[in-house]
């Protein structure tokens, strides 16, 4: 018979299990400690001590499409306020798509994004000689 004061109801990959509270416990890499069958509070990296065993998860993000990336609190992953964007030369951004026409004769594109950093890509106009 178990004492249900030492034992917790601890769901783990979707099965169903009794752990019971033997003064096993789980420290955490940022400080703190478990005791067995506790989880941590991280939503980003939450963990579980499992019979003394510390088994840790951690959010996987994709980078951000733009320059201008934020992570919002209680969020795991940056998200982009202005949707997805490159940085210009000097500063400010631009769509991907679209072009700007900087210092007068450089031309700047932001290419349409599927990895990498988000940087516009400029050129300058091709002179002909006559």
């Amino acid at each position: 018979m178990f004492d249900i004061s030492i034992v917790y109801l601890v769901v783990l990959a979707g099965t169903l299990c009794l752990a019971q509270d033997d003064g096993v416990f789980c420290d955490l890499p940022g400080g703190g400690r478990l005791r067995n069958g506790e989880r941590s509070s991280d939503p980003c990296s939450p963990c579980l001590c499992f019979h003394g065993e510390l088994q840790c998860v951690s959010a996987m993000c994709a980078g951000p499409e733009c320059i201008d990336w934020r992570t919002e609190p209680g969020q795991c992953c940056p998200t982009c306020p202005n949707g997805p964007n490159c940085l210009l030369p000097g500063g400010g951004t631009v769509k991907p798509g679209e072009s700007v026409v900087i210092s007068g004769s450089r031309t700047c594109t932001c290419p349409v994004l599927t990895t990498g950093v988000p940087l516009a890509r400029c050129r300058y106009p091709v002179v002909e000689n006559h």
